[in-house]
């Protein structure tokens, strides 16, 4: 039996939550996130509130499909970050049932992220919802070290790292590096796959947001990773392939993702 997994929204993030929720359940995807805040300023992104016009809609769709909302995204944490101004976008999650809220780190300073880790998990707590910390070597936070420190500096016990396999791998991590981390600080595993040579530093934001490839068709040991990480913990498809499929409609190109993924998982329970 394989692991039921999700679809994050990079790749979608022109597609309204109610449509993405449909063509996620309609691939065969078990849950989805929905981006309800942006990752950078002026970023794609859907905003709710709770009991709105797209709250209403996107709870009819998961009626509709079985489908379940895992998490919302993305809050940047840093020096300006309002926690208290975070209560709206959690309680529009609540209100569909999501259960984790992302966040990356947008300060060198790892006392004040964890800080502010803290008030965030904090306030998440109310709405019972955990808290991922994800790293990207483009962001200030840009490695697993630096997030399980800032996770572990917060004694949140509902705070933990977000793990996504190509940030992993481009921020000059490998999975024995995994050994030196708390198994308890990794929550959400993200999987892609890529080249092995990384892009110019200077790429590897487009890189991640445009340029993944599906799992088993690039060179990073997916496998391995998959075999180290905790079991039992979430798992979603982070794929945007807006440039090397550019061509595919959304639906076609979460059906592909979908495909893709179950097959991986698939070769690995054969093993």
């Amino acid at each position: 039996m394989i692991p039921r997994f999700g679809l994050a929204p990079l790749g979608f993030l022109d597609v309204p939550p109610p449509q993405l929720i449909a063509l996620a359940a309609a691939a065969g995807f078990a849950s989805v996130n929905l981006r309800t805040a942006p990752a950078v300023p002026g970023g794609a992104a859907f905003p709710m509130r709770a009991g709105d016009d797209v709250v209403r809609a996107c709870r009819g769709r998961l009626a509709d499909t079985g489908l379940s909302l895992r998490a919302i995204e993305q809050v940047g944490l840093g020096r300006t970050t309002n926690v208290d101004a975070l209560g709206q976008m959690l309680e529009a999650g609540a209100e569909l049932g999501a259960s984790r809220l992302l966040c990356s780190g947008d300060d060198p300073d790892l006392s004040l992220l964890a800080d502010r880790f803290a008030e965030v998990c904090g306030l998440a707590d109310e709405f019972g919802m955990a808290v991922d910390l994800e790293f990207m070597p483009f962001r200030a936070l840009k490695t697993l070290p630096a997030a399980a420190a800032v996770v572990t500096a917060s004694g949140a016990e509902n705070g933990f790292v977000c793990l996504d396999a190509l940030h992993l791998f481009r921020s000059g991590g490998s999975v024995v590096g995994l050994d030196a981390v708390d198994p308890a600080c990794l929550g959400s595993l993200q999987l892609c796959d890529a080249p092995r040579q990384a892009p110019d530093p200077n790429g590897l934001a487009e890189e991640a947001r445009e340029r993944r490839l599906l799992p088993g068709r690039g060179e990073l040991p997916l496998a391995e990773l998959f075999a180290a990480y905790p079991e039992g913990r979430p798992l979603d498809a982070e794929i945007p392939m807006l440039a090397p499929l550019g061509d595919l409609d959304a639906s076609a190109r979460a059906r592909l993702i979908a495909d893709t993924m179950r097959a991986f998982l698939n070769s690995l329970a054969s093993r």
